[in-house]
């Protein structure tokens, strides 16, 4: 699934945050259920801007701790 977002200018600068979420990059190719979506979110980016930052947020499980004596 891919998911843009639009945020109006406030007292910080407007953004637009793209979120990809159960993708597998591919051949650097961002690849969901559906197929293919590096069309999506490239096309999702202003054509001004020649480079970009990508944060990449991964939610990790929690780790039950099994030595501890009960």
């Amino acid at each position: 699934m891919v998911s843009i977002k639009e945020t109006e200018s406030k007292v910080t600068s407007a953004k637009k945050n793209i979120t990809i979420k159960d993708a597998l990059v591919s051949e650097l190719r961002f690849v969901d259920e559906t197929g293919d979506v590096t069309d999506q979110v490239l096309s999702a980016i202003p054509e001004e801007f020649k480079t970009i930052n990508v944060k990449i947020t991964l939610e990790l499980p929690e780790v039950m701790d099994l030595s501890e004596d009960e």
